[in-house]
């Protein structure tokens, strides 16, 4: 499964995740044996916010229902999903429950400013959310650069662009308070 996402996503995967990965579907297995669900709670913002790795969760999904002939329920593709997501990030599986409320917060501060709708399933969206979540890697690790960036870049984007700005602003003070960090103008320009 993880071979297949290094294919996908042209990413080397170490052996830690190969055994964090075999170990969670080996509980998995017990857990079915014995009865036992355990519910996803995360499973509609993994869809959402990790649909390409969302697709791999779902085929390696479909793989261990056919190797052992039961039927697991969805939320488990999203936990294989979290998994997939941890490898290609290096990060641990609680890192990566900020990470998704991180850019579930930050979408929603962009629905409101904005006064409409997201196509989450636009191209766009999906640069924007992989951006965020290497930006929240950055934020979580404590690697965020401030330096200095060229302004001018910003003053046009102020003046041709004033509302993108502003919603652009809103998402910047609140990443600055609620993460405790300081952000070099570029994350405003993106």
């Amino acid at each position: 499964m993880l071979n297949y996402a290094e294919d996908i996503f042209n990413t080397k995967v170490s052996d830690s995740k190969v055994i964090a990965l075999s170990d969670h579907i080996h509980s998995t297995l017990e857990r079915y044996n014995s009865g036992v669900e355990l519910k996803n709670n995360l499973l509609w913002e993994i869809k959402r916010f990790y649909s390409k790795e969302f697709t791999v969760g779902k085929e390696a999904l479909d793989i261990i229902n056919q190797q052992f002939g039961i039927k697991l329920p969805e939320g488990e593709a999203g936990f294989i999903t979290m998994h997939i997501v941890e490898a290609q990030m290096n990060q641990t599986i609680d890192d990566l429950d900020g990470l998704t409320q991180f850019i579930q917060k930050v979408i929603q501060i962009l629905k409101y400013a904005c006064h409409q709708e997201i196509d989450e399933h636009s191209a766009y969206y999906y640069r924007f959310a992989t951006h965020l979540r290497y930006l929240t890697q950055r934020i979580f690790s404590n690697q965020i650069s401030i330096e200095k960036s060229d302004s001018s870049m910003l003053e046009i984007i102020k003046l041709q662009y004033p509302d993108a700005y502003q919603a652009a602003e809103k998402v910047l003070n609140f990443i600055q308070n609620e993460y405790n960090c300081r952000l070099a103008s570029d994350e405003l320009i993106y």
